[in-house]
C-alpha cells in the first residue's frame, strides 16, 4: 500500500518533468526564431523593362532585368530575360524560360517564331506552343504602362 509520501513524490516528479518539458519547449520556439533564415522580403514587384519607344516594329523587344533574390541567409543577383512585343492596342511581356528544361528561347525573326535551342521548341509570337516537347506555352508576365514615364513595367 503507498505511502502518504510514495503519493507526493510522484506527484512531484510529474510537476517537476511537466516544468521541464514546458522549458524545453520554450527554448526550442527561441532557437526556431533565431536560427531559422528570414523570408525574403522581396516579392514580386514592378520593374522598368523598356520604353514605349525602344519596341520594334518588326518583332519583341528584348529586355534583361536584375533583380535580388534570397534563398535563405544568402541573396544573390539573378537575371531575368524578358521579350516585350505589342500585342493589339497592349503589351505583351513573356519569359524567355522554355517551359520544357529552363532553356533561354530567341526571337528568330526570319520565321517569326520563338526557338529553344535545346531541345527544338517551337512558339509563335504570342509564346503558345507550335512544335518540340514543351509541355506548355511561355509564362505571361503582367506588364504595364506607367503614364508619367512611358516606360513599360514588368511585374517580377
Amino acid at each position: 500500500m503507498p505511502s502518504h509520501f510514495e503519493d507526493r513524490r510522484r506527484a512531484l516528479a510529474r510537476f517537476v518533468t511537466l516544468g521541464m518539458s514546458a522549458i524545453g519547449a520554450g527554448l526550442a520556439g527561441l532557437v526556431a526564431l533565431v536560427a531559422a533564415p528570414k523570408s525574403g522580403g522581396v516579392g514580386r514587384r514592378w520593374r522598368a523593362a523598356a520604353t514605349v519607344f525602344d519596341l520594334p516594329p518588326s518583332g519583341p523587344y528584348t529586355a534583361i532585368l536584375a533583380g535580388r533574390h534570397a534563398d535563405g541567409w544568402h541573396a544573390t543577383r539573378r537575371q531575368s530575360v524578358v521579350y516585350i512585343d505589342k500585342d493589339g492596342d497592349s503589351y505583351r511581356a513573356l519569359s524567355a524560360t522554355c517551359t520544357h528544361l529552363g532553356c533561354r528561347v530567341r526571337w528568330d525573326e526570319s520565321k517569326t517564331q520563338y526557338r529553344c535551342p535545346c531541345h527544338g521548341g517551337v512558339f509563335d509570337r504570342a509564346g503558345n506552343v507550335l512544335a518540340g516537347p514543351p509541355p506548355s506555352g511561355l509564362t505571361r508576365l503582367n506588364v504595364r504602362v506607367n503614364p508619367q514615364t512611358s516606360e513599360i513595367e514588368v511585374e517580377l
